[in-house]
């Protein structure tokens, strides 16, 4: 692996010095993508592309611009996260979320490319030489804050922005494509104005365990050559330097395999390649056993199943692993249609003999596009390297794994027995992934340590292999998880770019793919704190009330007795967390009346100020109460909804302050006391609440803030209701 990599590491510096790079012709254009803020994996935005075969190098360009959209100042570029796959969506948790229920290991899974950006106007790009052919999918989105931080922004008053990106596709096709049978030798040309060639292979389902490509150069040390080896993946790569090499590689069984070489320095080369079919590794597998599923497909997106059927059969039928055979299952998972929900693959032991149940194990190991054999230790063998299992399965429950967004393809399941050591002069259990296991401490070592999770074991002699068994399978696609997520959240199909995916919907603080991550969740204490705050501040309009009514304001009164019963009631039934929530009617309903009698007092406590006659006054409110109503279903946060009312009462204050000072000939209008002390102290009072209203509000200050809102606005109004003989 090393070795594989300092050559290619070797290849791109080589490639960047000379300028090798080959010409890309643009194929693909995705423009106008629009991005959103990361909360969960439901605000991805998907871009797809399709590499044609026989494609030497592809290269995905991303340009992020903001647009402005509305509001006041200026767009700043914001941070992206981008994630590059082929086959499948990429599964990533950019917040850090954990997932309770147990999902293969990512390392184990296609290899997906990620790229930081900024939405300031610039490209970026990702480019990979030799990649697989078919469908690719990029994810973005404006990446992940803590949310707790982020300011509650009023519509209308700070710039609102729209961040949109462009994507396209470029490709480089090779100067010489060539399909050749692997039992004979083929020699490619390669020279500076011919220096990319792609050599084409028929793998055929022989159940061979292992390539080996041989090639030979005619330049010797002078030349660089980098090789690739693809299937549906890339299977090795190396640089070819000197007179000959050779790259090892596990086939993708009935497939093409696509040798592409690229002369990176030296004038010109002859490679001469073969690619003989007789060459497999024996790792101790006997003989192999294919288990043949049955696919069940139903309406629903995303949900099918594959079962074990016999015969004329209907239910599914259990199955033998025996000894020293290795069982393998294969599934097709079909392209686009298939990648959007997630695949769960559950085994249980049944019938197992009694004096094997309390240390029997079943080791499973799941790969795409090639079966993996299982060594003596119980660990997978996979294409670059050796790996612990993706189960243990005891006899007493069953085991689950899940794969998230399945790779198109033709996935496989391994699976073989293991009974470690039964109990001599004393025994200890001990439970592996879930699996207790009775271990004798008088055994040794590597029948301790070989099933976990974190310890790899090419070879143990203390893990020998039991007798038949009786397995029962489940392979099933849901969207989500089995359908569900957990207790706090739903199970939604969102659609992107004309894709559909499933993703849950979480409540209550609750996060992650599956809902289970409460990093967030307020305890049952902290709920009913925000909540007691954000109700009983509220009460601060009895004081307002009891002005009005003593001053004779009537109207008035009523308007403030609407605003606290409903504010109240809204946020009971809101801030809750569904645990101490009183919802007297739809949230809907209350948010409504909450937002138009908050309008509404404003706007009759402005007119009170000014002072009209009895019927202007009346005509006023009126007029006033049906234009907020309209203005409030409109968009009732947007903010000309608030300054409607604020603007026009204060100028009608203003006219007719204005008025009455030119009929008595004086500036001294209203009355002293009024003028220099309550009316300019219920206006700070009143500005001070909308500062933090509009500006300070965070989700996690949130209930303070709001609270202290009501507070300014119910004294501001005790101040600003003026006395009648203060307006005479």
């Amino acid at each position: 692996m090393r070795e594989s990599a300092l050559a290619v590491l070797l290849a791109w510096t080589l490639a960047a010095q000379q300028g090798l790079c080959g010409k890309l012709e643009k194929i693909a254009q995705q423009p106008s993508n629009v991005l959103v803020d990361y909360y969960a994996y439901r605000h991805i935005s998907i871009i797809h592309f399709n590499v044609p075969e026989r494609t030497v190098a592809v290269a995905f360009k991303f340009t992020a611009k903001e647009e402005k959209t509305g509001g006041i100042g200026r767009c700043t570029p914001l941070n992206i996260s981008l994630y590059l796959k082929s086959a499948s969506l990429p599964f990533v948790c950019p917040d850090g979320s954990k997932v309770a229920a147990k999902l293969i290991e990512k390392k184990k899974r296609r290899r997906q490319y990620s790229l930081e950006m900024q939405s300031d106007g610039e490209q970026y790009t990702i480019k990979i030489e030799a990649p697989s052919a078919g469908d690719w999918y990029a994810i973005a989105f404006r990446s992940w804050t803590d949310p707790e931080d982020g300011k509650i922004k009023q519509q209308g008053l700070s710039v609102s922005c729209e961040t949109v990106m462009d994507a396209e596709m470029f490709v480089e096709m090779p100067a010489t494509t060539s399909l050749v049978d692997s039992e004979i030798e083929y020699k490619v040309q390669l020279d500076e104005t011919s220096d990319t060639a792609i050599v084409q292979y028929l793998v055929p389902d022989v159940g061979l365990e292992e390539l080996s490509l041989s090639l030979k150069s005619s330049c010797g040390e002078d030349c660089n050559i980098v090789v690739y080896v693809t299937a549906e993946d890339n299977l090795a790569d190396g640089l070819l330097n000197s007179t000959a090499m050779s790259l090892s590689f596990k086939p993708y069984v009935d497939n093409f395999h696509f040798v592409t070489l690229r002369l990176l320095s030296g004038n010109a080369s002859n490679v001469t390649m073969q690619l003989p079919m007789n060459h497999q590794t024996d790792i101790g597998v006997d003989q192999v056993t294919p288990v043949v599923l049955s696919r069940k497909s139903f309406p629903e997106f995303f949900l099918f199943d594959y079962e074990h059927l016999l015969g004329n059969d209907t239910k599914p039928q259990p199955f033998n692993v025996t000894a020293e055979t290795l069982s393998v299952l294969s599934f097709e998972i079909g392209r686009v249609y298939d990648v959007g929900g997630t695949v769960t693959l559950g085994f249980k032991l049944i019938d197992v003999e009694e004096k094997y149940k309390k240390n029997i194990v079943l080791v499973a190991c799941v790969s795409l596009g090639y079966y993996t054999n299982i060594t003596s230790g119980g660990s997978c063998v996979r294409a670059r390297s050796l790996t612990t299992a993706d189960m243990y399965v005891n006899a007493t429950e069953p085991a689950y794994v899940h794969v998230p967004f399945p790779e198109a393809g033709t996935w496989y399941v391994s699976l073989r027995v293991f009974c470690p050591e039964e109990e001599k002069e004393g025994a200890e259990e001990k439970t592996f992934n879930g699996a207790n296991i009775n271990i004798s401490t008088n055994s040794c070592s590597c029948s301790r340590t070989c099933l976990q999770d974190d310890i790899v074991c090419e070879t143990c002699d203390c893990l020998p292999r039991c007798p038949v068994v009786r397995v029962e399978s489940i392979v099933s696609s849901s969207p989500c998880i089995e359908g569900r997520c957990g207790h706090r959240g739903k199970c939604m199909h969102y659609m992107s770019g004309g894709f559909v995916f499933s993703a849950c919907y979480c409540t209550g603080g609750y996060r992650g793919f599956d809902c289970a991550d409460n990093m967030y969740v307020l305890s049952t204490s902290g709920i009913l704190l925000q909540l007691l705050a954000l109700t009983f501040s509220n009460f601060a309009f009895l004081g307002s009330i009891y002005v009005a009514v003593k001053r004779e304001y009537f109207t008035e009164a009523v308007a403030y007795v609407a605003v606290m019963f409903f504010s109240t009631f809204y946020h009971a039934c809101e801030a809750g967390e569904e645990i101490y929530s009183v919802c007297i009617m739809r949230l809907s309903v209350l948010q409504f009346c909450d937002f138009f009698n908050a309008l509404l007092a404003i706007w009759v406590t402005l007119v009170a100020i000014a002072s009209f006659g009895p019927r202007l006054t009346a005509f006023c409110q009126v007029a006033g109460a049906i234009v907020l109503a309209m203005g409030a279903e409109m968009d009732r946060t947007a903010l000309w909804v608030f300054l409607l009312p604020a603007v026009t009462g204060s100028a009608l204050i203003g006219l007719s302050w204005g008025f009455r000072c030119k009929r008595k000939r004086t500036i001294r209008y209203p009355s002293r006391p009024y003028r220099t002390i309550y009316f300019p102290a219920g206006v700070l009072l009143v500005i001070l609440g909308l500062v933090c209203y509009a500006f300070l509000q965070t989700r996690r200050n949130y209930y303070l803030i709001h609270s202290l809102w009501h507070i300014c606005v119910a004294i501001g109004v005790i101040l600003l209701l003026p006395k009648r003989k203060y307006m005479k």
